[in-house]
């Protein structure tokens, strides 16, 4: 029998023919090209996409139509993540849905209660093309940041983040787990016959003091003038490497006593 002929042969077995994916339901097989080009439609919502018999009859099959990534993100590029070699992307994006939108991560860091992801970050492939055109996404350990371009914005967008080293993702912290009601950069000091308070900053790794003062308004000053000191060191050493907009944002950061 021709080659020609046992194609044709398939075309007509397979067409039509339906099988159960793991996770989405029934896919049926619209047309059959070859082995490896197959065209199938999920029948719960009319997703229409290609794949390989292999991958039809295994099940796992993904139905990017359909947020798969708490009820909110959709992986819609394949490779994303396989077993242990999740892409850097990929990871940043998981993580950075999840500590929006899932609720028990959520209740158990409620920094993230009111943050949210632009409409457009929904979808893997518009994440994965930003990062690839971001100063510092290639850079083994640089973090995800929302906070220094606007400390007022709730959300991931491109507008909003950008790239930076741990040294200043670390900068940006403001002790909010032990602080307790005290302004930032405070701490009470123990012991003390009369109440006290220091201006305490950490500087690469080690924390500073600045002072013990007999309120923590007066504490807090010193501690934004040697923060606000700190953001101008940290801008002028990594200059060479940071997005301008870092280090934009660093010449001009400002400590509030609401932080």
């Amino acid at each position: 029998m021709k080659r020609e002929e046992q194609l044709a042969l398939k075309k007509d077995e397979y067409k039509d023919k339906v099988y159960p994916s793991n996770r989405f339901g029934d896919v049926k097989i619209l047309e059959y090209k070859n082995n490896k080009q197959v065209v199938i439609m999920f029948l719960n919502t009319g997703f229409i996409t290609e794949e390989s018999m292999g991958v039809i009859r295994s099940g796992h099959i993904r139905d990017s139509s359909l947020p798969t990534t708490c009820g909110f993100g959709y992986i819609d590029i394949e490779g994303a993540s396989v077993g242990r070699n999740a892409t850097k992307e990929y990871q940043l994006w998981n993580n950075m849905i999840n500590r929006c939108y899932n609720e028990n991560l959520r209740h158990k860091n409620p920094t993230y209660k009111d943050c949210s992801v632009a409409e457009g970050w929904r979808y893997l492939s518009k994440f994965k093309e930003w990062c690839d055109k971001q100063i510092g996404f290639d850079n083994d350990g640089w973090n995800l940041d929302k906070d220094l371009l606007s400390k007022e914005c709730k959300i991931y967008s491109e507008h909003t983040c950008v790239f930076v080293p741990p040294e200043i993702n670390g900068f940006l912290l403001n002790g909010n787990s032990y602080r307790g009601d005290l302004p930032v950069g405070v701490i009470l000091v123990k012991g003390a016959k009369k109440p006290r308070y220091r201006a305490r900053l950490s500087k690469y790794g080690k924390y500073h003091c600045y002072g013990s003062y007999s309120n923590p308004t007066d504490a807090f000053y010193a501690y934004k003038q040697a923060k606000e000191d700190f953001a101008k060191e940290l801008s002028e050493k990594w200059k060479a490497q940071i997005d301008p907009r870092v280090y934009n944002a660093l010449m001009s950061y400002q400590v509030e006593i609401t932080d």
